[in-house]
Formats: C-alpha cells, structure tokens, sequence
C-alpha cells in the first residue's frame, strides 16, 4: 500500500531507443511493457466460473485488495460458513511499520474486498474482529488471528456496483492532473462514507501545504533512517526472476516509471542511494505538487486492532468507488510511519503532533493518500497463489 521505489534518474534516452530499435514486447498504447508471468494470474481469477459460489471465490477477490509493500500478510482458514483473517506476522516490514499497523490495515483492505465478493457469490457475510491493541503485539512469526467472517448463504446472488470494479484497482503512482477536480458527488460520498473512520480532505492552503510539507519531510527522514530504509528495500522485486520467485513486492512496472526509465531500470541496475534520492524527487515534484486532493483517514486510536481494521476497509472502499469514477488514488503514507517510528524509538511526538495539527486530538491519521485522475494508467501488482495463502 504503501509508496515504494527502485525509481531511476538516468539519461541517454535517445541513444537507447537508437539502440534497441524501439521495439518493446507487450506494451500498452502508452509503450509501457505490460506484466506477464503466472504471479499475474491471480488477477484473473477473482470471477472465476469454477470458484463461483464457494467461500474460496471470496478469497480470489481478497488477495487483491492494497496491502502495504505488496507484502500480502494474509491468512485465511476456510470452512463451509466461515472464514478466518489471520496477520501473517512473519511477512513483517521491521521498522518500516513497528506496530504492525499498516498489517492489519491492509488485512481490513482484504476483507472489504471479501465482504464486495459476498453477494454476488451468494453469501451474507458478518465480520467480528479481534479486540486488542497493536501496541501489544509483539508476535512476528506466528500467524494471528485477527478477524472472522461468517457466511450465510442468499437465496439469490446479489449484486454489488463496486465488484466489477475489484479487478480494476491498482495503486497509481504517476503524475495526476491538478486541474482536474474531483466530481463534487466523490466528496459528498468521501466525507459521510464512514462513521468510526473519518475523512480529512485537503485542496489548497494552509492545511495543504503542511500536509504536503509532512509527506515530503517524512520521506526524507525515512531514506535518512539507516534500518527503516532497509526494511523497505529488501521487498523491492527489481526482475522477473525476482517477481517470479517472491510474487510480492513492489516492482518497477508499477513504480509509476516513465518508459525510457523503465527501459533503462531493467538493463542496469543502480545504487541504493540513487535510487533512494529519485523516490523523494519523485515524492516532492510529481506525485505531491499534482494531485489536486490529498487527505487523512483517522480514527480515535490508531493501534486499536479492530479500528485499523476498519480503516483497512475504508481506504478499500475508498479505492474501489474511485476506480469505478474513473479515478486514480496512492498511498502517501510516510508521515504516520513516521509517527510509528518515533513511537517505538521513544524519541518524542513531533510527527505525531505534526498529523493532530491537521486532525485535531480527537482523531488520530492512519492513512495518507492522494486522489484524482492520473495522466497515465497503472500496473498490476503481483500476487500468490490461494494455495500460498490457505491454512489447514
């Protein structure tokens, strides 16, 4: 879910498309090499005729939801009218999320797109989540519970206008159109969507600019973090062996790259701290100057489990609409890791004073984001297999 890089600031376009003859394999009307490989498959299989009204149809849709990293940390144990959400601890991001808090966001992110699959495969469905504090989890190996779904068959299948549009929805990291607002009808939905996770929504002034200010500041601070930086890097999948391998990750194609940079990443490889200086020039001259809204998801407590569970959903929910209006969103997350981070350090409240400045003390963020309509189309993430991810 969250904004990740190898992203490349290399020249010499021309001399290589000389060289190459501008051929590229499988491109989109925009020449950018499209995924290919089985770690794509999942993709396909979220409306699958042979999954069709069985539990496992709802888990097909599940493992496509935004996760942090691309690091997929789900289980799910599969019974005849139920479903159990577990935190595939081990699939930790270190520091980079100290209190699993981006874990279970994207464990809710899952279930939202389960409880989308419900209907239209059959089923009611009622998700009961854990009680508990993140703050208390100190597990990081053993999978752990953390929400149930239960089924009750319908009747009839029902329909649901977002399910068409799981499919379709993927993060975009590209530049957005700032001029292009988005419709008044998305913001009316936006702020009266939810009643335990409320919406922040930032346009122009003040309050803008200090959010700006924090996602920018918080990236440079996390590449100056020796151990958080490095926590993020080693999911990075810089080849199709790679990808092939792990089928998690972050990847160049969906990096948000241009495609003579995408070119280029994928003939030679570049320094950590090249790579790390063009994910904050990217952060600070692309993704941040051009979007024409960005915004908090908060809760009371970010590190109640069942809360960040329902911001997971949110966010989810959130994407899924957008996708439908023909919208682009990301995460920027980098200033609530921040606050994570300082947290487990005990080094203080600036970052978190920063975020309450912008929320008020009664809500606390723990999602940032940017919305509006991208100037280019996003890729697919790779995913596992359902087999990777079922417990016995």
């Amino acid at each position: 879910m969250s904004n990740r890089r190898t992203f490349l600031a290399l020249g010499g376009a021309a001399l290589f498309w000389t060289f190459t003859g501008g051929m590229l394999r499988a491109a989109d009307f925009r020449g950018r090499p499209l995924p290919e490989g089985d770690a794509y498959a999942p993709w396909e299989l979220w409306n699958d005729p042979s999954l069709r009204g069985a539990p496992l149809a709802l888990l097909a849709a599940g493992v496509l939801a935004a996760n942090p990293h691309d690091t997929q940390p789900w289980l799910f144990k599969v019974g005849d009218d139920s479903i159990e959400v577990y935190a595939d601890t081990s699939r930790n991001l270190g520091a980079m999320d100290g209190y699993a808090r981006e874990m279970f966001l994207g464990l809710g992110c899952a279930i939202e797109n389960m409880s989308r699959a419900a209907g239209p495969n059959g089923y009611a469905v009622e998700v009961t989540s854990q009680a508990g504090s993140l703050t208390d989890l100190d597990e990081r190996r053993a999978p752990v519970l953390a929400a149930t779904l239960r089924l009750a068959k319908l009747g009839a299948a029902a329909p649901d206008p977002l399910y068409a549009a799981l499919p379709q929805r993927h993060t975009n990291r590209y530049a957005y159109d700032r001029a292009k607002k988005p419709p008044a009808a998305w913001r009316l939905f936006v702020e009266g969507f939810a009643e335990d996770v409320r919406v922040f929504l930032f346009d122009d002034g003040a309050r803008r600019e200090a959010f700006d200010a924090g996602v920018i500041d918080a990236t440079a601070a996390i590449i100056a973090d020796p151990v958080m930086i490095a926590d993020s890097d080693r999911w990075f999948r810089d080849s199709r062996e790679a990808i092939d391998a792990h089928r998690d990750g972050p990847t160049l194609d969906a990096a948000g790259l241009s495609t003579t940079t995408l070119l280029f990443a994928r003939l030679f490889s570049v320094s950590p701290e090249t790579s790390h200086k063009a994910w904050f020039e990217q952060t600070r001259d692309t993704q941040v100057p051009t979007a024409p809204v960005t915004g908090f998801l908060a809760v009371r407590d970010r590190y109640d489990r069942a809360g960040a569970l329902k911001a997971g959903r949110a966010w989810q929910h959130l994407h899924l609409d957008a996708t439908a209006r023909g919208m682009a969103m990301q995460p920027l997350n980098q200033p609530i890791e921040m606050i994570d981070r300082e947290r487990r350090q005990g080094s203080g409240t600036a970052w978190g004073e920063r975020a309450a400045r912008l929320t008020g003390d009664d809500w606390q963020a723990t999602f940032a984001f940017r919305a509006g309509f991208a100037l280019s189309s996003a890729s697919a993430s790779p995913r596992r297999r359902l087999g990777d991810v079922l417990m016995s």
